[in-house]
């Protein structure tokens, strides 16, 4: 079956955009004018790409549904509401899972034995989206609906359009109460950084000289263990490692800027990797920043990567994409069993925040120093409650102790 791909483009002035390509590779129009207006309002190129992945979603599910929606707009009409409940069941899945069988199409009469043979199969192989995912992808494809009503609906005549208008509120109404409640009371199995012990093993695996090192070349051992470090060691994003240039590093200090160079000429990724948060100035030991110079002497053996600014590269010298850390994370847990089964690049992150919280325990620091400390660190802004995310192993920890001291003056006789 042919589909519609949500494709990532660069232009010449480095500025990233995502175009909706049909089956043959052409564009279509009207998205193509719908992510215009997210690109004007300066909203950035992952969020773009989101709405786009969305509306291939939805664009695949049309053509598996045998629905012309432009002509059916152009009668006045709108998606039925049968349409639109299947449309929202769709949504819940993995793009690469939806093999649209679950969907009859309109003018073929099949026997009831096996469409129920088949929503089995679909029912086995699916994989569910997140709800968050699940809630984004109904908002995105109910506003480019309610978009492409009102475009439409310019070029009818006025008691159409009127008609037209009254359909589509109703219906996205009803549509839009398929979005699922996102909780954010969940935090029990929320993700944490790592323990004392795993990040021990963990380190020790990574080593360039280890014997369990899953990598077999000099130079690949030497950056992905630098990664991994430079990860532990600060707390950044991995989008921000990719992002650190060679000229951010200090020449004479052992610390680097981390600075968001969105859209950037020099960046030849598709999918740029990026910081998120405020630039800032990093800090590290002398022993980890002559880790980083003895990286860069191995990476100046390799020609093509002289002509890229970006500190970390893949093996042909070209910038390395946010693919490639997840699966040099991937490759260490099917590598190394004792590690943790859901370590990835953000539990760095997490671990890290929860050694800073440790740290500044031990150093008595109050709690409005500690956060406008951890805040300067991570790049957040100064009243920001982003480290509740960061440090719940900690917190966890410190609230199960403070419990426990609690029930100590129960006088509970030994049974």
């Amino acid at each position: 079956m042919p589909n519609f791909i949500a494709k990532r483009v660069r232009f010449r002035n480095g500025e990233r955009h995502s175009v909706l390509s049909r089956p043959g590779g052409l564009p279509v129009h009207e998205t193509t004018l719908y992510l215009a207006g997210f690109r004007t309002r300066g909203r950035a190129a992952n969020t773009i790409h989101a709405v786009c992945t969305a509306l291939a979603m939805l664009y695949r599910w049309l053509d598996t549904s045998q629905i012309e929606l432009l002509p059916r707009l152009r009668r006045g009409q709108f998606l039925t509401m049968p349409e639109l409940v299947r449309l929202a069941g769709t949504c819940q899945y993995r793009v690469a899972d939806l093999s649209g069988e679950e969907v009859e199409r309109a003018n073929k009469v099949v026997d009831i034995k096996r469409i129920r043979l088949r929503r089995k199969v679909v029912e086995r192989s699916s994989q569910a989206v997140d709800v968050a995912t699940q809630a984004s992808r109904l908002r995105y494809i109910a506003d480019y609906l309610q978009y492409l009503s009102t475009y439409v609906g310019a070029t009818l005549k006025p008691y159409m359009r009127d008609e037209l208008e009254r359909v589509t509120a109703h219906s996205l109404k009803a549509f839009l109460a398929h979005v699922p409640p996102v909780s954010k009371r969940t935090t029990l199995g929320a993700r944490q950084g790592l323990s004392e012990e795993e990040q021990t093993q963990l380190v020790e695996v990574i080593r360039p000289d280890s014997q369990q090192n899953p990598w077999k070349r000099s130079f690949v051992r030497q950056r992905n263990w630098l990664i991994v470090v430079l990860l532990l060691a600060t707390g950044m994003r991995s989008g921000e490692l990719l992002g650190l240039q060679i000229d951010d590093l200090a020449k004479r200090l052992p610390k680097f800027r981390i600075i968001r160079r969105a859209d950037s000429k020099k960046d030849p990724r598709p999918n740029q990797p990026n910081a998120k948060t405020n630039d800032r100035e990093v800090e590290v030991r002398p022993a980890i920043m002559r880790a980083v110079l003895a990286y860069i002497r191995q990476r100046r053996g390799i020609e093509a990567a002289r002509k890229f600014p970006q500190l970390i590269v893949a093996d042909d010298g070209r910038p390395l994409s946010s693919k490639s850390i997840d699966k040099i994370f991937t490759q260490l847990r099917q590598k190394c069993p004792g590690l943790p089964v859901d370590l990835t690049s953000h539990v760095m992150r997490h671990t890290w925040n929860e050694r800073f919280s440790e740290q500044a325990e031990l150093l008595q620091l109050s709690d409005a120093v500690e956060e406008k400390a951890r805040n300067e660190q991570q790049g957040w802004a100064d009243n920001s409650k982003t480290a509740q995310t960061y440090t719940r192993r900690y917190a966890t920890r410190k609230g199960r102790e403070v419990s426990l001291k609690l029930q100590e003056k129960l006088d509970v006789p030994d049974q």
